[in-house]
């Protein structure tokens, strides 16, 4: 009899895990477009969002960083403000954009070469182009080879996001530290910025060896609302530059990065280069992206510097935890199908609540006070299904396989 039990324990688990494969299937045919309204609003939503965007302390603001806005400003102008900002000795200067090809307007092309040149720690852009069938034919792209020569270090500059084009939802949780073109290695540009001021902490970083980090987020430039906490990081407008509207200790030894921060500092109507964040005020339905994408690389940069990693659990892990959960659950949610049945229906609700809570609530405790993600999202639906998937199991499958479960089917009862 015992060993009976735990055998039934095995298979009802095998067949939750069977149902959730063939569930995860049928949804990605979106035969369950009715639900589509509901979904979108909590699609782009984790339980650890909650954490960044509503649970953490008011973080102090990074003056190691600070960012220069591009606005829309042609090539002669980029080249004049890099001139001013780098007579007063930052400890690098980074440029998130591309100058791809040369225009016809040469003497732009001129002033933006001089400007470039006049840069002692020179960090451009590059991208990084994998290739959808064959690794080995990933390929990189840089700015033109008559700009990327003054560079003492080109670093890539994407950022991991589920949309394929600007106007989809862009929600940026990790990124990738580095990555391997035809045997050498790339790092991301938030890393190569970060070793110019604390070469140790960034190989560290790197030491980590994961695919994929996650984002420690800090906070914002000035955003209007748009997150929880703006005005993190000093940021300098085109007239700031041009006027040298700050004080020379503000850019001296600090990392100064050109990037694109809207028209004029503060616009929150323009999409370029623009994400939704964990740090978004509203976590559930986004409606607005919160943060440039040069701002996503300071809030990198700090994590390194501070050494504020978040570590996560891997996805076999996740799996383990789930399969274990679910184990547990059939043993126990059996035990009352077996002694107690006229109560199964309500017991197993109220305990799969509890469990569905407590396994939310921790994640987030857990996140927020150790900087630790759990991933969760299959064990929850294991817990989300034992209890009517184990009746199923008992009611239909196993009778299924007994003779006398298949006759009582079709049995009719004497009147």
């Amino acid at each position: 009899m015992f060993r009976k039990f735990w055998l039934d324990t095995i298979l009802a688990t095998i067949f939750i895990f069977g149902l959730m494969g063939m569930f995860r299937s049928v949804t990605a045919f979106n035969i369950f477009d009715v639900f589509d309204p509901i979904g979108a609003a909590f699609d782009d939503m984790e339980f650890t969002d909650i954490v960044f965007s509503q649970l953490r302390d008011d973080p102090v603001g990074d003056d190691r960083i600070v960012l220069v806005n591009l606005s829309n400003l042609q090539r002669a102008e980029i080249g004049m403000m890099l001139q001013i900002i780098s007579q007063y000795n930052p400890a690098c200067i980074g440029i998130d954009s591309f100058f791809y090809t040369p225009k016809e307007d040469t003497l732009g092309d001129m002033m933006l070469m001089e400007g470039l040149a006049s840069v002692e720690h020179l960090v451009l852009a590059s991208k990084l182009i994998p290739h959808p069938e064959d690794p080995a034919k990933d390929t990189i792209a840089y700015s033109w080879e008559g700009f990327n020569a003054f560079a003492e270090k080109n670093a890539f500059v994407n950022l991991i996001t589920d949309a394929n084009v600007q106007e989809e939802l862009k929600m940026c949780r990790t990124f990738v530290p580095k990555f391997d073109i035809a045997g050498e290695q790339r790092v991301a540009f938030a890393v190569q910025l970060a070793s110019y001021l604390d070469s140790a902490a960034a190989a560290e970083f790197l030491e980590r060896d994961y695919e994929e980090e996650v984002i420690n987020y800090k906070g914002n430039v000035l955003d209007y609302g748009a997150t929880k906490f703006g005005t993190k990081y000093f940021a300098l407008d085109v007239p700031d530059v041009f006027e040298e509207n700050f004080v020379p200790e503000m850019i001296e030894g600090k990392i100064v990065m050109f990037c694109y921060l809207g028209k004029y500092l503060g616009d929150r109507e323009s999409l370029e280069d623009k994400f939704y964040t964990p740090l978004n005020e509203k976590y559930i339905g986004r409606a607005f992206p919160d943060m440039y994408g040069g701002v996503v690389h300071a809030n990198i940069i700090s994590m390194i510097l501070d050494r504020e990693y978040i570590n996560h659990m891997s996805e076999t892990a996740g799996y383990i935890l789930a399969v274990l959960l679910c184990f547990l659950n059939v043993a126990l949610f059996s035990l009352i199908y077996r002694r107690i049945p006229k109560w199964y229906d309500g017991i197993t609700k109220l305990f799969q609540l509890l469990e569905i809570g407590v396994l939310v609530f921790g994640i987030i405790y857990v996140l927020d006070f150790f900087n630790f993600k759990a991933e969760i999202g299959v064990a929850l639906a294991a817990v989300a299904l034992v209890g009517d998937s184990l009746e199923v199991y008992y009611g239909v499958v196993k009778n299924a396989f007994t003779k006398e479960g298949r006759k009582s089917l079709f049995k009719v009862d004497k009147l």
